[in-house]
Formats: C-alpha cells, structure tokens, sequence
C-alpha cells in the first residue's frame, strides 16, 4: 500500500484524487497546499487526509511512502528534490520542469536517490494514441514517412495567479501543452534532430498562443505539430492525429465520431474506442503505484521527460530565432 502526500489542490491535484479513490494499493492520506481552499478540497476529495500548508512539512511529518506533485512548473524541481532527499517515490506532472538546468537537476535527485520516480505524459495512456502505436509498432502503416498533431484549446484561466499567461512560469502552450505530443511522437519514432517553430501570440488578458512546429528525426522521419491556446473560451478541446507510411495511414479526430480511421495497407476496420474505458489518468497512476509497489522502473523514465523538455524548448527558441534549433544545444 502506498501512502500519498498530495501537493497541490487545483485541477489536476482533483483529476489524481479521484483516480487514487478506485485504487486498492493506493490512499491519499494527506494534502498540501498555500491555496486558501485546501481544507474545503481535502473534505470533498480526500476526506480522511490530514491537511498542511507546507509540502516540505508534510514531507516531514505526516506518514507517507509517496508524493504526488500537481502544482505550477516551477515547484517541480524543490518539491521533487525535498521528496528525493526524504526517500519518497514521486509521481510529478508534467512538464518536468521550465528550464533545462531545473530538468537535470530533478534527474540528478531522483537517480541518487534511487526512488520511484515517473512524470505524468499522460498521453501514452490514452486508448486511442496506445493503439496507434500497437499498429505502428506491428508494422502496419509500413515504414513511417509522416506524421501529423493537433491540441488546440482556449488559453488556460484556471491557474492560481494566472501562472499559466506568465511564459517565465509556464513556457506558454509549446511547453505546457505541445510537450503532451513531443513525447507521445518521441516514443513512437526516436530522437528528434531538429525542430523548426512559428508562434503566433495575442493578450486579451490571457496569454493566447498558436503554435507550428515541425520535426526532423533522426531515423529521417518528418513530424508536425500544431497546438493554440487561441481558441475563443468554451471551445471544445480538440486533439486529433494522422500517422501515414508507406503502406498504409491511421487517423483520429476527437470531432470523429469514428474514432480511429485506418486505411490503406493497415489491417483491420475502424477502431472505436469504449467511452466506457477507464480514465487515462487512471491509469497512469496505477503504472506508477504498481512500480513502486514492485520495484520496478515506470515506463516513462527521468530522461524521458528530461528530452520532452528539451524537445518543447528547442520550439520556443526556434520561435524565437526565426531558424531550426536541436533539442542538444538547448542548455537555458
């Protein structure tokens, strides 16, 4: 059984609660938070947690085997390192964090240390990207030649100080958001050699941000992915794929009521995915709580997030420079 020690109460912190609720192995037995809301989140969502105002005090006293972190970016790396130095296993959302010498920092902690340790690129758990890359890997669409993304939301208005509009904090939607697909196509493809970027932006009193970003793996496949915060508040969240080789293509929409789209040489017929499936969220934790229940590494490894960050800021700097940018020289 692994004991929990929430960090955060906001949004995603809620998302971890329910999960850690359908899970046998798992209790949430404490939470903290600076938000004044703290005491009125733990009632509603882990009613038999004791409540702190200090993570490192929490750390410190209550009687817990783990922490999971669901607050702003830049905690990631305190938070993760007062976790290490205490020998608690540490679940920490994604992006690991907003700078590259943060992300080593992390990476360093969590392998001294030699806990558990997983960051939440949920995307790997969800059914629709799982079967893309069970097809992909089986051969199916033949050799890949290209690949194509799509996240696109309204700009974030849930954040605690607005954090998510302060690009200082959150490295806008390249690093909040797109790093969801530069994982995901990391780990179907391989290394990324270079990315190219343009990003549009606008405040209304949020940071609005459209985003094109093009990537050149190693192996010579060809990638693009295009994430906005542009979207007028209420839009739906929109995700979509399309993953074409030379013997066939897979393709999703979240607008789609067909799910997965396959033709070409790929076997079989459409494939819908159950709205009765269980949450991806869910299933990420249940991955992380079974690994260290168990000893073994979590699938998503540190230096897996480590690349995503890099990835997601080699974008930002090429946005920035006008020009293509590798993932290895970025070292801000």
């Amino acid at each position: 059984m692994q004991r929990i020690g929430l960090v955060g109460s906001g949004f995603m912190a809620m998302a971890h609660a329910n999960s850690y609720q359908e899970m046998a192995d798992a209790e949430v037995v404490a939470v903290a938070s600076l938000d004044d809301d703290r005491e009125a989140f733990a009632a509603e969502n882990t009613p038999n947690a004791s409540v702190y105002n200090d993570a490192e005090k929490m750390m410190e006293e209550a009687d817990i085997t783990a922490v999971d972190i669901c607050t702003p970016t830049p905690t990631h790396r305190p938070f993760v390192e007062a976790a290490a130095d205490h020998g608690l296993n540490t679940f920490c959302e994604k992006p690991l964090a907003r700078t590259v010498a943060d992300t080593n920092a992390i990476v360093d902690a969590v392998t001294d240390a030699s806990i558990t340790f997983m960051t939440g690129h949920v995307l790997r758990y969800f059914p629709e990207y799982v079967e893309a890359k069970r097809r992909i890997d089986a051969g199916e669409v033949g050799t890949l030649g290209t690949l194509h993304t799509e996240r696109f939301s309204s700009p974030p208005r849930y954040g605690t100080d607005s954090w998510f509009s302060d690009k200082e904090q959150s490295g806008g939607v390249l690093l909040d958001m797109a790093i969801h697909d530069f994982d995901y196509l990391r780990w179907v493809v391989g290394e990324v050699e270079r990315v190219f970027a343009r990003t549009t932006e606008w405040d209304d009193g949020h940071l609005n941000q459209h985003s094109s970003v093009l990537l050149r793996f190693e192996d010579g496949t060809t990638g693009q992915v295009e994430a906005s915060w542009g979207y007028p508040e209420g839009s739906p969240f929109i995700t979509s794929y399309e993953f074409a080789g030379d013997e066939g293509l897979l393709e999703f929409d979240a607008r789609d009521e067909n799910a997965i789209r396959i033709s070409g040489g790929a076997e079989g017929t459409n494939a819908p995915v159950s709205p009765l499936a269980k949450s991806p969220y869910t299933k990420e934790l249940e991955h992380f709580i079974d690994c260290a229940e168990n000893g073994r590494d979590p699938d998503i490894s540190p230096d897996d997030a480590r690349q995503a960050v890099r990835i997601a800021l080699a974008a930002i700097e090429s946005s920035e420079r006008g020009e293509p940018v590798s993932p290895v020289e970025v070292d801000a």
